[in-house]
């Protein structure tokens, strides 16, 4: 057997032992490992479900590019963002998509074919490669919350034509890498790579609950409208790994 193989399966071993729940929370009562799928993307860094949750958007820091990813793990199409270090992603509508480019502090917002609608640069100061890292949406009440990475650790909510509304300090975390909204819980679920945790917490970013995860270098986090699966991406494995959620 290759060492490659050998570490995969390691890696497996170490995510099943890994994933206990640190927290008693009110909705999940078990995190547990499924299985992990690799993935046609240079250094997944940002990852949504397709609007009609039949695939994946993924986006890629190594090359700036945005894959659409079908249920299989095999790649649909992708484009290329302009600018460099393409960090999270998320699912505005069924033709909307937006994404924030970690070293110039910008998100930006594109159609489904690639197409660049809208640019914001994001006032953030701090070293280049901490920046913006993570983006999520809240379709009812119109907005959108950005993660910066760390020095400084913040929260960022911005209204539907991304004007700063509110920055809130992060304090649970060595970092953060990656954010989903759950809107049948009104709550974010943040992922931390350095920390190799999840947590979950109020739109200011007060922690209640978190779970320990053997992953290395979680970069997204996502879940599926059912609340039955969650999935991170891995950019050092450049793999999917899905959850179930009890």
């Amino acid at each position: 057997m290759k060492s490659k193989q050998i570490s995969f399966i390691l890696l497996i071993i170490l995510i099943i032992s890994g994933c206990n729940k640190e927290k008693t929370g009110d909705s999940i009562k078990n995190l547990s490992f499924s299985i992990a799928e690799e993935l046609p993307v240079p250094e997944p860094s940002g990852l949504d479900m397709t609007f009609d949750e039949k695939g994946f958007w993924v986006v890629s820091d190594e090359n700036s590019t945005i894959y659409l990813i079908d249920s299989w793990g095999r790649e649909v199409k992708s484009f290329k963002v302009e600018g460099s270090d393409v960090e999270g992603i998320t699912v505005i509508d069924e033709d909307k998509l937006a994404v924030v480019l970690e070293r110039s502090r910008e998100v930006v917002i594109l159609d489904t074919s690639g197409v660049e609608l809208k640019r914001v640069k994001i006032n953030v100061e701090g070293e280049l490669n901490s920046g913006l890292e993570g983006i999520t949406y809240d379709s009812t009440g119109k907005r959108f919350y950005l993660l910066n990475e760390k020095k400084p650790r913040l929260l960022l909510t911005l209204d539907e034509n991304l004007i700063e509304l509110r920055r809130d300090t992060l304090n649970f975390s060595k970092d953060v890498s990656g954010i989903f909204f759950d809107d049948q819980k009104n709550i974010l679920w943040i992922v931390s790579d350095e920390s190799e945790s999840i947590y979950k917490t109020d739109f200011t970013g007060k922690p209640f609950d978190e779970f320990k995860i053997k992953i290395a270098q979680p970069e997204g986090i996502t879940l599926n409208k059912k609340r039955t699966k969650l999935y991170i991406v891995s950019d050092n494995t450049n793999s999917l790994y899905v959850f179930n959620l009890e």
